[in-house]
């Protein structure tokens, strides 16, 4: 049976990389994706779809890996959306100069939020960010779904001003 599988793979593969040599095209190369540097194809659904299957057919990696690679890209992508929305929402993009009054509203919000006088050394909010993620953190606060809910919503508040405050040092030590 794994001979069938074998040759559909390679077929497959073939049939998706019409412009591959025949001897990559029939596994004499690496196996389908594994290894290789897959061409864009140019449409990125296509590259999504065929980056799962790869992620799918790849044998060397274990049900967790493959769940925790999975969880990694959906967090990557919520990071992402969440940025976009906060420099949507800030109106304009901060360059990294000086902060405009927008920006320094939302930077001097960021470090209340943690508990912490505007613009305090960042040593002391890494040390603040990490106490109060313990302390909300929704893994410690699970035990109602009420409360699983609060100490997402607060951690991802956490999150947030902290990467704000993360940003702006960032971009103040770049000038």
């Amino acid at each position: 049976m794994d001979q069938i599988f074998d040759r559909l793979e390679r077929l497959v593969k073939a049939w998706v990389n019409s412009g591959t040599s025949s001897g990559d095209a029939y596994g004499q190369g690496t196996a389908f994706g594994r290894g290789a540097s897959r061409r864009n194809s140019g449409d990125p659904d296509l590259d999504a779809a065929m980056a799962e299957l790869d992620d799918f057919l790849d044998t060397s990696k274990t049900e967790t890996e493959r769940r925790e690679a999975e969880e990694q890209k959906i967090q990557a992508e919520r990071e992402r959306r969440a940025r976009e929305e906060r420099s949507r929402a800030q109106g304009s993009s901060w360059s990294g100069g000086a902060p405009n009054a927008g920006t320094a509203a939302v930077i001097e919000d960021a470090y209340r939020y943690l508990g912490l006088t505007p613009y305090a050394p960042f040593p002391d909010v890494k040390a603040t960010y990490k106490k109060l993620l313990f302390k909300y953190h929704p893994d410690r606060n699970a035990s109602t779904p009420d409360q699983l809910k609060r100490a997402t919503e607060t951690s991802t508040r956490i999150n947030n001003a902290y990467q704000i405050i993360e940003a702006y040092e960032e971009a103040r030590k770049a000038r």
